[in-house]
């Protein structure tokens, strides 16, 4: 073991001032400027027990028998590799497989098993409820044997219809029986050769309001803070009185800060636990007095107004991040 490790570190920034683009877009950093520069001092002046390299971008690689090679050197030299940036989010994209071959020589935070398991809603709802955690029932089924969930869709009487991956609410449907899914399902594999090799993820719907919606950030297995979405970031669901967020070009925003009640903050913590991932969100809806994780977000807001409300440091945070991912490989 070297004693003094390579930690490869890619985080980049949000640039502030620029007009806002959608947070899906691969050349759009993630960290607020303020903390990436504090994070980039912390690391200079506190870290001189490893060598840091910085700004390693594998979504700019190749990888040859199996070794990434990124920036002219072989980032399988590294002992550590930190990121946090934007991926392509589709099963089997260049970008996750990458980290998931890095992963198999260095020590990866977030790990790219654990963080494409969160990117898949249906995962990462199986994750959660093995581990304990109120989520909606979900039924994942191939539109060629859709007639063998009939009795079950109607026995719900609503669902949601969801894609898998994620998309800032673009794409998800009410369903008021199963007749609809049927011919909503139908309609979707007849008309993209794509879409009929998918499995198709349905939710059930539970009656709930959207003044209980709220929202937990967590880093380092730590609450930053809770918050909801404001009624601007909302739009009717349907024709009986049901709502979704919805944020048509990706960019965020709209928040504002809110408490947990106890038990919002015990299923985030148990949630964050489950999954393992050290930056993540979850949005929660109130049905029947307990809270529902209706949303696992790896790639959750990071909004500076709420860390100051919390009293959080997002550089400090994400400083740590790299520290206890050093601390595992030394004990490791």
């Amino acid at each position: 073991m070297r004693e003094k490790p390579a930690v490869g570190v890619f985080m980049p920034p949000r640039p502030d001032g620029q007009p806002a683009r959608p947070a899906a877009s691969l050349d759009h950093g993630k960290i607020p400027a303020d903390a990436w520069a504090r994070l980039r001092r912390l690391l200079d002046e506190r870290s001189p027990d490893i060598e840091v390299v910085h700004d390693l971008d594998l979504r700019r690689s190749y990888v040859l028998d199996g070794r990434v090679y990124c920036d002219g050197r072989c980032a399988g030299d590294l002992d550590v590799y930190v990121w946090y940036a934007e991926m392509e989010r589709v099963l089997g994209g260049y970008h996750l497989e990458v980290l998931k071959t890095l992963g198999s020589e260095v020590l990866v935070v977030p790990d790219p098993w654990r963080f494409e398991q969160g990117l898949d809603k249906f995962w990462a709802h199986r994750t959660l409820t093995r581990a304990g955690v109120r989520v909606p029932q979900t039924v994942l089924v191939d539109h060629r044997n859709l007639d063998l969930v009939a009795p079950v869709l109607d026995a719900w009487g609503r669902a949601l219809l969801k894609p898998r991956w994620g998309s800032f609410g673009h794409g998800v449907l009410l369903v008021e029986d199963f007749a609809e899914v049927r011919d909503v399902l139908g309609f979707l594999t007849r008309s993209s050769p794509c879409a009929a090799r998918q499995a198709f993820l349905l939710e059930r719907f539970y009656p709930n309001d959207p003044a209980d919606w709220v929202s937990a950030v967590m880093i380092n297995g730590e609450l930053m803070y809770g918050y909801r979405k404001q009624e601007a970031a909302r739009v009717p669901l349907g024709r009986a009185g049901a709502w979704k967020v919805f944020d048509a070009e990706g960019i965020g925003g709209h928040v504002e800060p809110a408490e947990l009640s106890p038990g919002h903050l015990e299923q985030a913590r148990r949630a964050q636990r489950a999954l393992g991932s050290p930056i993540v969100g979850f949005d929660m809806i109130l049905h029947r007095g307990s809270p529902v994780v209706v949303d696992e977000n790896t790639f959750p807001g990071l909004y500076p107004d709420l860390f100051a409300w919390a009293g959080r440091d997002l550089g400090e945070e994400l400083f740590r991040l790299v520290r206890n991912a050093v601390r595992r490989w030394r004990e490791a």
